[in-house]
């Protein structure tokens, strides 16, 4: 029993790869290099001294890998923004880019996500322009071909690097045209973006892709030449690219949260639909008000975990594959926002006492929030469910730190 739930342990900690709360790791100063807070700071007539000489390109190099290895260790990324931002050397900002990019290639899948997730948000804050970005990208992706000698899967790893790029359309997908021009020569062009389509799939759903793919004006064609083009869709199963259905529609009639739980029922346990055939069926079904709901949190948080779940009792087993296989669903819907975190835990609570208490499912630790929630309405089971119930979620919460190396 024991030796199941280390397998379980282990299988789940990969899910989920970010957090809400930052663990604790190095200090906030470690890699930024601040004086301690405190100095008595008075006024002085001297002259303000010269502006900071900007870094060497191996300073950066060196800076990159502290910072982005306290930032895969603690996940807080606000920190490693402020860390990014402090570097101050404008001129050479394309080696952070492309240091960072080299520094996690060959690492674990979390790992190249989430440094992907952190130079999406540099960009998206002004950190990083879009031509610094595509500089220092560009500089390693030209010599992806030779690379692939030695890693077959290196468009796959660029995939899922480039990826997290292409979310919600804060940065025009149009860019994918400059990054992959200097695999053009080679025809290994459409390789590439058909990776980092593949991998904002994952998360986004087919629907949302394509259609960010169709507003950006891109044609395949652009990547390859003209003759290899439909092979080449069919191929790498990129159709959801091209033609009319893979444009999102907005809801224009209401569905009730009773028909969403039986439809994510359905979808989730009794067909075991992929990842994105969820994403766009609640793209096509479901308001954004309603998808933040408390209750549509439930529902997804209850089947997914029935999902993953058979037996009751003492017989009841979790599959790790499932859980691992459903993160990127529980990731994008409870989008590390605390409340969220906690109605996916009442819901679990709840699954907890339905299923008699099974005893493989939850170990101890607690989670303050769900621990000191007084709410009358959440209490039934929870005194039985507690200490089961915490470890699941906090397997949920945190990305295995071996993973990342």
């Amino acid at each position: 029993m024991e030796q199941e739930k280390e397998r379980v342990l282990a299988a789940v900690r990969d899910v989920i790869d970010g957090q809400t709360t930052p663990r604790q790791g190095q200090s906030r100063e470690s890699s930024r290099g601040r004086e301690p807070y405190g100095v008595d700071i008075k006024k002085s007539s001297k002259p303000a001294p010269p502006a900071a000489k900007e870094l060497t390109e191996e300073e950066i190099e060196k800076k990159t890998k502290t910072i982005l290895d306290e930032y895969l260790h603690v996940h807080d990324m606000k920190e490693a923004i402020l860390c990014v931002e402090e570097l101050k050397s404008p001129s050479v900002m394309h080696c952070f880019v492309s240091s960072a990019v080299n520094h996690v290639l060959e690492r674990s899948t979390i790992a190249r996500n989430q440094t992907g997730l952190l130079l999406h948000d540099l960009v998206k804050k002004g950190v990083l322009s879009v031509p610094v970005y595509i500089q220092g990208l560009t500089e390693v992706i030209q010599y992806a071909e030779e690379m692939e000698i030695d890693i077959p899967k290196i468009w796959q790893y660029f995939g899922e690097l480039i990826g997290p790029m292409v979310r919600g359309g804060s940065v025009p997908v149009n860019f994918l045209r400059k990054v992959a021009e200097p695999l053009k020569k080679n025809n290994k062009a459409g390789l590439l973006v058909a990776e980092v389509l593949h991998a904002a799939s994952h998360r986004e759903g087919y629907k949302k892709v394509g259609s960010l793919w169709r507003q950006s004006s891109l044609q395949w064609e652009d990547f390859m030449p003209a003759g290899n083009v439909k092979q080449f869709i069919k191929d790498k199963r990129v159709e959801f690219t091209v033609g009319e259905d893979s444009q999102p529609c907005t809801p224009t009639v209401s569905i009730s949260l009773e028909a969403i739980q039986v439809k994510l029922h359905q979808l989730l346990v009794k067909e075991n639909a992929t990842n994105e055939a969820i994403f766009d069926w609640i793209e096509e079904n479901v308001d954004e008000p309603t998808m933040k709901s408390s209750k549509f949190i439930r529902a997804l948080m209850t089947s997914v975990c029935e999902s993953a779940i058979s037996g009751s009792g003492s017989s009841a087993r979790v599959a790790p594959e499932i859980i691992k296989f459903r993160g990127d669903v529980l990731q994008k819907y409870l989008d590390h926002q605390v409340e969220s975190e906690l109605q996916a835990l009442y819901a679990l609570q709840a699954l907890v006492h339905k299923l008699e208490h099974p005893q493989d499912i939850i170990s101890e630790e607690g989670f303050n929030n769900w621990e000191k929630s007084k709410d009358p309405n959440e209490q039934e089971g929870k005194g039985a469910a507690m200490k089961q119930v915490v470890q699941f979620f906090t397997w949920l919460r945190e990305a295995d730190e071996e993973s990342d190396y």
